[in-house]
């Protein structure tokens, strides 16, 4: 039999997630891209640091890989209606557009992404899932031309 704890965390986010009201504070991300071919390709972790508004959220991201590398990213992402959001970056070709269904956010959208020292064009297809009120799970599908390129699994947690 399951703990209490972990039974009433679930049941707890069993509702509507608000991404909005989540990306509110710092939020640490830890991460990984696999190839198509099943490949770990690059890890990585990311300081977020978030400013929810009424219906918008700022998330400033603070990214190191495992080769050193650094890279800076300003997301917005903006509640459009009860369920529906769009996302802006500088990366982003047009706008993302999100739909939550309960604990389900999915983020749909084309960036440029660094990749051979120039950007490409690439589609992601993000499911983020809350866990607990600290903890959400994202699986982002990268694709190209719709070939699939990898894919990224990464955790947030919530630490204020």
């Amino acid at each position: 039999m399951a703990p209490d704890s972990l039974r009433n965390d679930l049941l707890i986010n069993a509702s509507a997630f608000d991404p909005v009201d989540y990306f509110d504070g710092r939020i640490r991300a830890d991460g990984i891209f696999i190839d198509r071919f099943g490949k770990v390709q690059r890890r990585f972790a990311a300081d977020i640091h978030c400013i929810a508004g009424s219906n918008t959220t700022r998330l400033d991201e603070h990214f190191i890989y495992d080769n050193g590398d650094e890279e800076e990213r300003v997301w917005t992402l903006t509640r459009d209606s009860e369920t529906d959001f769009t996302g802006h970056c500088d990366d982003l070709i047009g706008r993302a557009q999100g739909r939550v269904s309960g604990p389900v956010f999915t983020l749909s959208y084309d960036f440029l992404l660094p990749m051979f020292g120039r950007r490409v064009k690439v589609h992601f297809e993000d499911v983020m899932v809350s866990q607990t009120e600290q903890l959400v799970l994202n699986r982002a599908r990268v694709t190209k031309f719709g070939l699939l390129l990898g894919e990224l699994i990464i955790t947030f947690n919530k630490l204020g």
